[in-house]
């Protein structure tokens, strides 16, 4: 019996079949393109954003609101986070004891409200940020004065507390009234020269102001500059040994 021939084996390497080829390099470039979304419980852990406890007192708990906010204002604006999941969202950063007060509100709240981060916010600071605060809030705005404060101390001060008085806040006429109200009254009468629309208008010239204040005067600069020629001539002299009589 004749010996059995094996099949002849090509010289030629084998290739992978080339819709497999293509498939694999559409992935590639797609996983390269468009990367991993992460999930937004991934994003809020990294964010690292701290726990309400209900012990940051009146001004922490509204510290800890506003930056949640503007956290989320951000991922909202990025298509990271929807409107509608803020309350939710929210509800994972509240202790303990918040988060049962807040069920409880829930019980009482329409499927609309329940996700209205506009009805969350006004719940919150009614539960944890008192009357009596808002209203001692509010008189310290319609008393503020810029006294010893930079013109930059005085705005930032007078934009923080203009938030306890809405119907204020929302009218820049009367903003610009009492920022101009509460100046030092020198720059006042100074910058009343220059015409503005709003309070922020008049921030910037009390700004020019301030910093023509601070400048040295010329009197002194030449004070300065006669000075330093007095010492470089004494200098001058004592290097040329003792003087002959």
């Amino acid at each position: 019996m004749p010996p059995r021939q094996e099949p002849r084996r090509s010289a030629e390497p084998s290739f992978p079949d080339v819709a497999q080829l293509g498939e694999a390099i559409a992935t590639a470039i797609h996983s390269t393109l468009h990367p991993l979304q992460r999930t937004l419980l991934e994003t809020m852990y990294n964010l690292k954003l701290d726990k309400f406890e209900g012990n940051e007192g009146f001004e922490g708990t509204e510290r800890w609101l506003e930056h949640i906010e503007k956290t989320f204002r951000v991922l909202h604006n990025q298509g990271n986070l929807l409107v509608e999941k803020w309350v939710e969202t929210t509800s994972w950063f509240l202790s303990k004891d918040s988060a049962s007060w807040w069920e409880q509100e829930l019980c009482r709240l329409s499927l609309v409200e329940k996700t209205d981060w506009d009805v969350f916010r006004e719940l919150f600071r009614r539960r944890f940020v008192p009357p009596e605060y808002i209203d001692r809030k509010k008189q310290e705005f319609t008393e503020l004065r810029q006294g010893k404060l930079t013109a930059n101390e005085y705005y930032r001060r007078f934009t923080d507390l203009s938030r306890y008085h809405p119907d204020v806040a929302g009218n820049p006429a009367e903003m610009l009234r009492r920022f101009r109200l509460g100046t030092k009254k020198k720059w006042r009468s100074m910058a009343t020269t220059t015409p503005c629309d709003t309070y922020q208008e008049f921030y910037e010239i009390l700004l020019r102001i301030e910093d023509s204040e601070n400048m040295p005067s010329k009197s002194e600069e030449e004070e300065k500059d006669e000075n330093q020629r007095n010492d470089d001539k004494g200098k001058g002299q004592a290097s040329l040994g003792p003087r002959r009589t």
